[in-house]
């Protein structure tokens, strides 16, 4: 939120990561000829502006590299119940039947993962974001193929350590601070639950 011209910013560079989460996507799905992109939204818009800004480097990517991959957008709308998804989701990927490989830009990559283990279909991933526990049990079944994940302990410890910096010590800080764009997967989703730094 540039507007509020914040002290100090921890994050990734959010157009960065989703031109990489294009870029390790499609290391997997080189083949296919359509993908789908979930998304969750309220009133025609996605919930931040940090999703929308890893969709445009996303679509970037796809421009530069696979323009003709056909992106088959699907909204699953914030304020649905569970049994309504099933549904959604159980219709697309029936009239989707080329459909292998999905990607979503927030943490509920778990909502496509858990309906993909149910309905046992295993010739389909989603990759997502954040190391939430949902999201974490799904990469360990194998519905999920990759997280992206930018480490939240060390980005809120970082933020209050800036705080101090700047009101306490009266120090001079650094307005923007890019976190790093790290890759979850199977093999090491459980040594990323650190407690500290």
């Amino acid at each position: 939120m540039p507007d509020l011209k914040p002290l100090s910013f921890y994050g990734q560079d959010s157009f960065c990561s989703g031109y990489f989460a294009g870029r390790i996507l499609m290391m997997i799905a080189s083949k296919e000829k359509e993908i789908m992109l979930m998304k969750q939204m309220k009133d025609g818009n996605v919930a931040s502006k940090q999703q929308e800004n890893r969709e445009t480097g996303f679509r970037h990517y796809m421009r530069d590299h696979f323009p003709e991959v056909v992106i088959h957008e699907l909204n699953l709308p914030l304020d649905e119940k569970r049994e309504k998804y099933n549904s959604i989701l159980e219709l697309f990927f029936t009239e989707h039947p080329q459909v292998h490989h999905c990607i979503t830009f927030n943490s509920k990559a778990h909502i496509v993962g858990e309906f993909l283990l149910r309905s046992n279909r295993r010739n389909v991933q989603i990759m997502g974001y954040d190391m939430v526990e949902k999201n974490a049990e799904c990469v360990k079944q194998g519905s999920i193929s990759f997280l992206i994940a930018q480490h939240a302990y060390m980005q809120g410890y970082s933020c209050l350590e800036t705080l101090f910096q700047a009101i306490v010590l009266k120090k001079e800080v650094n307005p923007v601070n890019y976190m790093p764009i790290e890759l979850l997967t199977k093999e090491n989703v459980e040594f990323y639950r650190r407690t500290q730094l």
